[in-house]
């Protein structure tokens, strides 16, 4: 007998309606009503009255609903007991991390702590301007992000301990097999710009890279949004060269696209971790520490 079966009976006998429960309990109606028929199946006998409107249950669908609301009940306080006992030893470490960062990231921080860590992880993704808001919220307790020193930081995170873990690059990359489109591109032939939407974090870094540069690039845009995984793929089907970061260009995506383009056209990055000035818990403590034991050395150093 599967405990959602249980449910979905209990469900009937509250709404005594077959649509309203099925809605209720997220199914189909005749998905509901196979599982209700399995369900009368298991105890051997009709357990609602045929064709009754609204539904009514047998004297035996009564004699089982007490059963089955016990039984439930029983079962979901037995899962939350299990559940508390294991957060009790297992304390949860909230992430916060952009998109980009997510893939190598993450796998980097489970490497540093190990297999046999204590702490168990939650991890928030989405855009950077996002994961920065969320994390600013109390959302999260370390906020992993790229750091510009070109572009200052959101205010608040300046308040915040902050680690660098390691440099990056934001490149210009074009398909091996397409060239370089003539990049930086002229007025009477455009290099297609693969370009990041206006409101992300790396149409800003894109912008310093403009002020920076001694020419001025002359590109149309192709193709435009705020992910640099899609516009990794747009840049590796040859569509036009577009800015990433060299830590999203792994082994295989090298064989498969090149920087373009001279130093003028790259910007420095670092790959940061921040987490708040105040006390934290033994488990945010522990990948605190492993991510500084893993950071880059300073330049003092």
């Amino acid at each position: 007998m599967d405990i959602r079966w249980l449910q979905d009976f209990l469900a009937l006998a509250e709404l005594r309606n077959f649509t309203r429960a099925a809605e209720f309990r997220n199914l189909s109606q005749a998905a509901f009503s196979r599982r209700i028929q399995s369900v009368e199946h298991w105890v051997g006998t009709a357990l609602v009255v045929k064709g009754s409107q609204p539904v009514r249950l047998t004297e035996a669908g009564e004699q089982f609903r007490e059963g089955a609301q016990g039984a439930v009940e029983r079962l979901l306080e037995a899962r939350a007991s299990i559940r508390g006992n294991q957060f009790e030893v297992m304390s949860q470490v909230r992430l916060a991390m952009p998109n980009v960062l997510a893939r190598s990231e993450f796998r980097r921080i489970l490497g540093l702590i190990g297999p046999g860590g204590k702490a168990s992880f939650s991890v928030i993704v989405g855009t950077t301007a996002e994961v920065v808001a969320r994390y600013l919220a109390g959302d999260a307790d370390i906020l992993l992000a790229h750091d510009c020193p070109a572009l200052p930081s959101h205010e608040s995170l300046a308040q915040q301990d902050r680690l660098v873990l390691r440099a990056d690059r934001f490149l210009p990359y074009a398909a091996r097999s397409a060239g370089d489109f003539g990049f930086p591109g002229t007025p009477r032939d455009p290099f297609p710009l693969i370009a990041y939407a206006q409101r992300a974090y790396f149409a800003q870094l894109f912008e310093q890279v403009l002020a920076r540069a001694g020419t001025r690039p002359v590109y149309k845009v192709g193709v435009q949004c705020d992910m640099s995984d899609v516009l990794k793929e747009v840049i590796v089907a040859g569509f036009g060269v577009g800015w990433l970061p060299e830590s999203t260009v792994d082994a295989a995506s090298a064989t498969q696209i090149a920087p373009v383009g001279g130093p003028e056209w790259a910007l420095p990055l670092e790959i940061c971790a921040w987490r708040p000035r105040r006390a934290a818990g033994p488990p945010i403590e522990a990948v605190w520490r492993a991510l500084a034991a893993a950071a880059a050395p300073s330049p003092a150093a």
